[in-house]
């Protein structure tokens, strides 16, 4: 189902897809995924290029999917109005709790490439918030590679990243990296991070920066799982590697 919802921190009507539970019960509590698109994506990419639905369909879960535009999921530093952080972490959760029964203290976020990244920024920032963070092909290169990236499907990026970060030199780049984020975050307090990439992922620094994240998580003993496998950058990719993310967050938030 589709629910349109007024976002003050956008200040326009913004649409989201919700999956719920086959046997959903009003009287219980259920845990959420927020689950992000990509770039150039929307809210109804994961559940009509996937089998998502199919997946967790006799699962006891709910299912959320903001629409986040090409965002990077922050608060422009350009475009005042465009407030996606406050959207995702204040307005989403407000009026999907509104509608539906959600177990608060159960609550998972995850996504691909800039959606991956997203997932893993938000719940660095907001580290409270979420006891899963799943990333698949996370484009967590960016914002700091946004100067040094030359391929043609990469320099595409650069009027959304610019809008989102701003320049390079103006302190917002560090605010929204997650290798500085998670050094600054309390080590007691992050989620469980789970980050796959495809050894075939065509953008460049991906690999390696997936490669450098993790060796990091690893020096600092956090809970977390990472996974290279076979795969592109493509959507046959993350419907396959969708279905062990929510095996493991199942795990994790034990239901």
């Amino acid at each position: 189902r589709v629910d349109s919802f007024y976002m003050p921190s956008l200040g326009k009507t913004k649409e989201i897809s919700v999956i719920l539970p086959s046997y959903y019960n009003p009287n219980r509590r259920y845990p959420i995924l927020y689950l992000l698109h990509g770039y150039g994506g929307g809210h109804a990419d994961w559940p009509t290029r996937t089998n998502l639905a199919r997946y967790i369909k006799d699962l006891p879960l709910i299912v959320a999917l903001p629409d986040a535009e090409d965002s990077w999921h922050v608060n422009s530093a350009v475009e005042l109005r465009d407030r996606f952080e406050d959207y995702m972490i204040n307005d989403v959760p407000h009026y999907v709790q509104r509608l539906y029964s959600i177990d608060t203290s159960r609550q998972a976020i995850a996504g691909l490439s800039m959606g991956g990244y997203g997932a893993i920024m938000l719940a660095l920032k907001h580290p409270s918030r979420f006891r899963f963070a799943g990333s698949l092909s996370g484009a967590i290169t960016f914002p700091r590679a946004m100067n040094d990236t030359l391929r043609p499907a990469e320099r595409a990026l650069f009027p959304s990243l610019q809008r989102a970060f701003g320049e390079r030199q103006n302190g917002s780049v560090n605010a929204h990296d997650v290798f500085y984020l998670y050094r600054q975050t309390p080590k007691d307090s992050l989620p469980y991070l789970y980050l796959a990439t495809g050894i075939q992922d065509g953008f460049r620094g991906f690999l390696p920066a997936h490669r450098a994240f993790t060796d990091l998580l690893r020096t600092y003993g956090a809970a977390y799982e990472y996974h290279e496998t076979q795969g592109a950058h493509n959507w046959q990719y993350w419907d396959q590697e969708i279905q062990p993310l929510i095996y493991r967050m199942r795990a994790i938030l034990d239901f």
